[in-house]
């Protein structure tokens, strides 16, 4: 017994690092689903409620859902525009494997389920939260700091007021690149890290969305010059890292980045410009003027609700950290680094208003395509999350500050509420916004009040960490965080989803080949892809060459056998009515629809897409027996009797004729 009470102690211990390495990972986990709890522990929210989540990002998975159910990887996507390449329009986040899990998640009536796609949404900011707190962490910062830390780059910031996933999965990633690359700095294991680093970014890249892994591979190449200058000579030990990086992020990356490079080369992209651009046209300067952050939008970074194009919000709790940051810890190198690091990204965002943007743009290949520079606040986020960090840990170092921190806050929340209370008698009817800059106000004087007991010791470091925390949801719940709309007033774009699921029966009880064009005003979601039929149409971001150039030509929906219309009256008088829905749309038969297959012994060339027009604009009935290509035409084989041409079988990505 002696012996078993000697070796007890030795036993616990395992456990109790074990338990101390999960706790603030499972507490992270419980914050974020009582922080999201309308979407996940009720049934009345949602985050899909708008026109490009509805329309067009749940169609995309509910195509992709239904084809893994299905046992096939869905490359192609058949129900749009006759069929497109759905891996190289990169979006869709065909290539991203954690997507492959939501996919194969259980269907309800063959529908991707919404509580699956809420928890899914929770989930990435999940690992944001935990992959920023394992950044702190491997930088030194305490539990309780680095806890913060990972709910400020999750909650607040860029992450807590942005919706789109294809766009976040690219961006939880940024705390990994960099604590790969601050390892290389640091020269821990400098070719493993460095291989780890680049892998981070090729991960982000596979996401579905290249504009924030643009912004992060810009941070981490300013990163790499200064690991490169780094005490004032070149350091030629980092070369081999970061060629190592940089192929790892072309290895881990390519499996989408491939796909979209061809694709790319074959279409062309609506970017909010005059006309959509192709592989080789720069998106216009103009486009990244009209997307910058403006710098009135500067007040929205402690204030919520100014801002254009981009929200700056990450609130007075995460700002005040990083001050202290600067002012106590300046010689930390890393606080240095990052300090920079959100200063670029904050001068990147203001587009042409900060300069230095368009320099990016004009000498930096694939800037230009990111289009929307006050996307790059984002990385301003990720800095001052970090030095958020620095500042809990090194709050009670600087006593000058601390004493300082406390009258700018008590001032800056009593300006608030005096200017509110003047602006209340003196204007009749009070903006919406009032609420939100009043919010501010209260976390300024909350702030202070906290600030003033840790400096005074009333309070001790966990009860200021606890108080900090909460007031940092506090902002991030009335910020940016809070987007989320009711299922009964406002689901107004999700609705429409349900509304033709008996139209959609009567198309699918055919037994030949069904292709619908919709009526875009009554219809405005990507209907093919939802209900898992043919359309001619679809909401895109990008379309290949050769429907976009033939789209606007009647003959071409004939010639790709659009065989119904769906609408409130038909497009021609020939159109015979075949269904009326639910929902007062009635389906519309053309008889002149072509076959799926037909063949012809005669084919045209043409030099240039301009010149494809003419030939489209062809009788329907010559259109039958000859065909036209860009460039070079073979030669076909006569025939003296009629060829007979049949569809035996056809699925998304493989069809059978004889």
């Amino acid at each position: 017994m002696p012996v078993a009470e000697k070796h007890q102690p030795d036993g616990k211990q395992p456990v109790r690092r074990w338990w101390r390495a999960l706790a603030v990972p499972a507490l992270l986990l419980l914050i974020l689903i009582l922080f999201y709890w309308k979407i996940v522990l009720t049934s009345q929210y949602t985050w899909l409620d708008s026109p490009d989540y509805a329309y067009q990002v749940l169609p995309w998975y509910q195509f992709q859902a239904a084809e893994w159910h299905s046992g096939r990887v869905p490359l192609w996507e058949a129900h749009q525009w006759g069929g497109q390449p759905l891996i190289g329009q990169a979006q869709p986040g065909v290539a991203y494997p954690l997507n492959w899990l939501l996919f194969r998640m259980p269907l309800r009536d063959g529908k991707i389920r919404r509580d699956y796609v809420h928890w899914y949404y929770v989930f990435i900011h999940y690992m944001a939260a935990l992959f920023m707190y394992w950044l702190c962490r491997d930088l030194g910062r305490s539990r309780g700091a680095a806890l913060l830390g990972g709910l400020v780059f999750s909650l607040g910031g860029w992450l807590g007021s942005t919706e789109w996933p294809q766009m976040m999965n690219g961006a939880v990633w940024a705390p990994l690149v960099f604590l790969f690359l601050l390892r290389v700095l640091r020269g821990e294991r400098p070719l493993a890290s460095a291989v780890l680093s680049g892998a981070m970014l090729g991960m982000a890249l596979l996401s579905g969305h290249h504009q924030i892994p643009t912004f992060i591979a810009l941070a981490c190449g300013g990163v790499w010059i200064y690991g490169f200058l780094r005490g004032g000579r070149l350091n030629g030990r980092l070369v081999v890292p970061a060629a190592l990086f940089a192929v790892f992020v072309l290895l881990v990356g390519a499996l989408q980045t491939l796909p979209a490079y061809e694709y790319g080369k074959l279409a062309v992209r609506w970017v909010g410009g005059p006309s959509p651009v192709g592989w080789n046209d720069p998106v216009p300067y103009t486009v990244h003027a009209q997307y910058g952050l403006y710098p009135l939008s500067l007040l929205g970074i402690v204030i919520a609700g100014f801002w254009r194009n981009a929200d700056p919000y990450i609130g007075l709790t995460a700002v005040t950290l990083a001050l202290v940051a600067l002012a106590a810890a300046w010689r930390d190198w890393h606080v240095r680094l990052f300090a920079a690091v959100a200063l670029g990204g904050l001068i990147f965002s203001l587009g042409w208003h900060g300069v230095f943007e368009g320099m990016f743009y004009v000498l930096l290949p694939m800037v230009e395509k990111a289009r929307n520079p006050s996307m790059a606040i984002f990385i301003f986020h990720f800095g001052i999350a970090i030095l958020s960090t620095y500042g809990i840990d090194h709050y009670s170092r600087d006593e000058k500050w601390a004493r300082r921190l406390v009258p700018a806050l008590v001032c800056f929340g009593g300006l608030i509420f005096a200017t509110l209370f003047l602006g209340s008698v003196m204007v009749a009817q009070r903006p919406m916004d009032y609420d939100r800059i009043a919010m501010a106000g209260l976390a300024a004087l909350l702030l202070a009040g906290v600030y003033y007991g840790w400096r005074q010791g009333h309070l001790t470091g966990r009860a200021a960490l606890v108080s900090l925390v909460l007031l940092f949801i506090l902002e991030a719940g009335s910020g940016g965080g809070s987007f989320v709309w009711s299922h009964v007033h406002r689901m107004r774009s999700l609705n429409k989803l349900s509304e033709h699921t008996d139209i959609a029966s009567f198309l699918k009880s055919h037994k030949a080949p069904v292709r619908v064009r919709v009526d875009e005003r009554e219809i405005p979601y990507n209907f093919g892809d939802w209900h898992g039929i043919d359309a001619w149409g679809g909401y895109l971001a990008s379309l290949t060459n050769n429907i976009h150039h033939v789209q606007a030509y009647p003959n071409a929906a004939l010639l790709a056998g659009t065989n119904f219309y769906i609408g409130k009256a038909p497009l021609r008088p020939d159109q015979a009515e075949a269904f009326t829905g639910a929902s007062g749309l009635k389906v519309f038969s053309d008889p002149r629809a072509f076959p799926r297959a037909w063949s012809v012994h005669e084919v045209s060339s043409v030099e240039n897409w301009d010149r494809l027009g003419e030939f489209m604009q062809q009788d329907a009935a010559a259109l039958r027996h000859s065909a036209v290509l860009l460039g070079e035409a073979p030669a076909l084989d006569t025939c003296g009797a009629p060829d007979e041409v049949r569809l035996i079988d056809r699925a998304p990505s493989r069809i059978l004729v004889e």
